[in-house]
């Protein structure tokens, strides 16, 4: 994970998602199957939902980001899995013949996604990722056509990363994680209404 990170964090290195890519590539790991049963059931359903729901992963192989929504005919549980699959940490998921891992890698929190909402509460539930976490500075000629929207980011706090522990995918941390992001909540939700 180290290893993901350092590369990540190279700016300069246009292929660093697709060496990052490789890593996730080899690296042992879960089988795949199981690692989607499990992201299914703590889903709990098969179905997408019948509000706009986008979901981003990234192409082990060629770097590139991709986003699925109910109509591109990706199973839930494999799109969820696939988004989440953080190199190092959890396998990449094979969705029609491709391998996808974590969509954070191809552009950190994806708020180009909210284009034209106003505000955009940015939620990160993980530990920190690279990539940008609020929008990129908006031209002159864009900002006086629509004015650059509020944005709020919510991330852990130093005691709810502490509270992760050194393994993101350790359950017995689960209730210790929750108490960690309830103890927050106040905070947040003061930053979201202001």
């Amino acid at each position: 994970m180290g290893e993901v990170f350092a590369i990540l964090a190279d700016q300069a290195d246009p292929e660093r998602v697709r060496r990052v890519g490789r890593i996730a590539l080899t690296v042992p790991a879960i089988p795949e199957d199981v690692y989607v049963a499990r992201m299914a059931w703590l889903i709990g359903t098969h179905d997408w939902p019948d509000r706009r729901l986008l979901i981003t992963a990234v192409d082990v192989e060629t770097g590139r980001p991709v986003v699925w929504d109910r109509a591109s005919g990706v199973p839930l549980a494999s799109a969820v899995a696939a988004s989440c699959a953080m190199p190092a940490a959890y396998p990449p998921v094979t969705i029609e013949g491709r391998r996808y891992m974590d969509g954070a890698l191809g552009g950190g929190s994806n708020i180009h996604l909210a284009d034209g909402a106003d505000p955009i509460v940015v939620i990160e539930p993980g530990a920190p990722r690279p990539g940008p976490a609020v929008p990129a500075a908006v031209s002159p000629v864009a900002a006086a056509v629509r004015p650059t929207p509020a944005v709020v980011r919510i991330a852990p706090d130093e005691a709810a990363r502490n509270s992760f522990g050194p393994d993101l995918g350790d359950r017995s941390r689960w209730r210790p994680v929750y108490q960690a992001g309830v103890n927050q909540a106040r905070t947040a939700a003061g930053l979201i209404r202001r």
